[in-house]
């Protein structure tokens, strides 16, 4: 998108978002979009190429928006994450991902909608745009999460290092698809498993993994 603003830019946005939340990307109109922003296609095209263009805007968007989210957020609970390990930090990282998901609900659905798009030549190109545009990503954040629990010893050592990364980032990445996280799922509900899920590993891979679950 051109630096340069123009008076109807939040209402394409709005309108933008209404209509990819609402459609995976191949069926959703453009034409609705630019109606429904009440602007003339000759101003959207002046600042976007074309759908994918706006697409991918708004994409990058939803993902600056959590970053600066998140990061602000552990900074303002840096004593919450004092002496814990790496699953309670999860567990609160987790927490601050649900107050984004509560604050911003048609980025997170966007973001939740992307990865659920079917692989195709296009979808595959707006995704390695994306990450290639963006410091961090889920996986690259995840990543740095485990090598540091790691080398903090939170993990059990008679589990190789790559093993670990291969299930926490099957797991975690694809959360959503275990748990068919949909448009009616409930917040609470949604952190209850993510929790019962870190708890899981927490007994499988963490040094406390000899204590019985009661």
């Amino acid at each position: 998108m051109k630096e340069k603003s123009f008076k109807r830019k939040k209402e394409l946005i709005e309108a933008a978002l209404d209509e990819f939340t609402s459609n995976r990307y191949e069926n959703a109109s453009l034409n609705k979009i630019i109606k429904n922003a009440g602007i003339s296609k000759g101003t959207f095209y002046y600042h976007f190429q074309d759908k994918q263009a706006i697409y991918i805007f708004l994409l990058k968007t939803a993902y600056e928006k959590e970053w600066e989210y998140i990061n602000k957020r552990v900074k303002e609970r840096a004593i919450d994450f004092e002496g814990k390990d790496f699953f309670e930090k999860f567990k609160l990282q987790s927490q601050i991902g649900m107050e984004f998901g509560i604050a911003y609900p048609k980025y997170m659905k966007l973001a939740t909608m992307f990865r659920k798009e079917e692989e195709n030549d296009e979808m595959h190109r707006i995704f390695q745009y994306v990450n290639s545009a963006r410091e961090n990503t889920a996986e690259t954040w995840l990543v740095k999460m485990i090598t540091h629990g790691i080398e903090d010893g939170d993990f059990n050592n008679r589990f190789p290092k790559d093993f670990i990364m291969k299930i926490m980032k099957c797991l975690f990445i694809h959360f959503d698809e275990m748990f068919d996280v949909g448009e009616d799922y409930e917040k609470g509900k949604l952190l209850e498993d993510i929790n019962d899920l870190i708890d899981f590993l927490k007994y499988g891979f963490g040094k406390s993994s000899s204590k019985k679950i009661i």
